[in-house]
């Protein structure tokens, strides 16, 4: 209904009254700008509903702020999370994504003149494992640009690089929401050797196993069902290892808000 009441508002031709611009005082403009500049707006990619008091608290309770973190609701579906400090906008940022009831929660930095009419949530922040690269591919600058194909390079994880451990690469990539993630493809070497391999997505939550968006599951998928095709084109092992979330129990079965490790 906001949605309806702004769309009409935007459309109708206004007198000469109404017309005339309202100047504001900027008398709480550096305070309003500081606090919306420690804020994160967000938006659940979900179908179903959810218990947005349950859910308040439960991030507050999984991010360990309590009161530094005020939960504001800004318009239909769009939440905003202001925040005491920096740090504590950087550390939920980079500890995402984050997830309730298998309801994933896109978060985005606030930017100024943004409205709840105009933000958009096109990206996920997520961490990528690249598997089945040679040995002389797992190093950084092959780590960027097998992100820059997946799409927006945010971080490459150098202590790979350092460790014990040389079996992948991890790769923090906004990928874009639109589009299907991939489960695999094909690298090329200097030498010209093309070899394949294969992602997986830490805390991966809410992806449709049908058609590879996140936001809905297979029996909501739009997208027609493929009839030769003996099992879904996407699944579970594209999860890589454990993954944090915060879920929403099923009310009638336990009232109190919990903390998986799974």
């Amino acid at each position: 209904m906001e949605a309806d009441f702004i769309a009409r508002m935007q459309q109708i031709r206004l007198t000469e009254e109404e017309g005339e611009v309202l100047e504001i005082r900027s008398t709480n403009r550096d305070k309003t700008l500081e606090e919306c500049s420690l804020s994160l707006l967000g938006r659940f990619l979900s179908t179903r509903p959810y218990n947005l008091k349950a859910t308040k608290a439960t991030l507050r309770a999984a991010w360990k702020l309590g009161s530094d973190v005020r939960i504001i609701e800004v318009g239909e579906e769009i939440l905003q999370f202001k925040f005491t400090l920096e740090s504590q906008l950087v550390w939920v940022l980079n500890n995402g994504p984050w997830s309730f009831d298998n309801n994933l929660l896109v978060l985005r930095r606030w930017e100024r003149g943004m409205t709840a009419r105009l933000v958009t949530f096109s990206v996920l922040p997520i961490w990528v494992q690249v598997w089945g690269l040679p040995f002389d591919l797992i190093n950084e600058e092959a780590a960027w640009d097998i992100g820059k194909g997946l799409g927006h390079v945010v971080e490459v994880d150098n202590k790979t690089f350092s460790s014990e451990q040389a079996r992948f690469i991890r790769i923090c990539v906004e990928i874009p929401l639109h589009k299907p993630i991939w489960r695999g493809g094909y690298v090329l070497s200097l030498e010209g050797d093309r070899v394949r391999v294969g992602f997986k997505y830490e805390r991966m939550v809410g992806l449709c196993y049908q058609c590879g968006l996140f936001g809905h599951d297979a029996k909501e998928c739009p997208t027609p069902k493929d009839q030769q095709l003996t099992e879904n084109p996407y699944g579970e092992w594209l999860k890589a290892g454990q993954r944090k979330s915060c879920d929403i129990p099923n009310r009638r079965r336990n009232s109190s808000p919990r903390w998986e490790t799974r």
